[in-house]
């Protein structure tokens, strides 16, 4: 039985999430659940892309999430939104659909 932690820090006042599963698939399902959310959440005005960045769409929590052994797959998902400020910044015709992108790799 594998026993997964990912400790990612989530805003500037050190905040801490602790994901404990019992499979590496376990981890992907609760990952890309998370990435639906922000995805959703940025659609409908909920969150910005900064806010989903101090979450999870950031190259440290990538970091930390492929020490885990996840698949290239579900790293690359989390990578396309580390992407979405740069693309909101130069290219904001183009956000919608990279958001779209990303739902459809999750």
């Amino acid at each position: 039985m594998l026993k997964s932690k990912v400790v990612g820090v989530l805003n500037s006042n050190m905040n801490q999430l602790l994901l404990n599963t019992t499979s590496k698939e376990e981890l992907e399902k609760i990952i890309l659940l998370n990435v639906e959310g922000l995805i959703e959440g940025i659609n409908e005005n909920l969150i910005t892309i900064e806010e989903s960045e101090k979450i999870l769409f950031s190259p440290y929590i990538m970091e930390l999430v492929d020490s885990t052994g996840i698949s290239k797959e579900v790293l690359e998902v989390i990578h396309l939104g580390t992407e979405l400020e740069d693309v909101e910044s130069l290219i904001p015709e183009e956000l919608s659909q990279s958001l779209i992108e990303i739902k459809e790799k999750v």
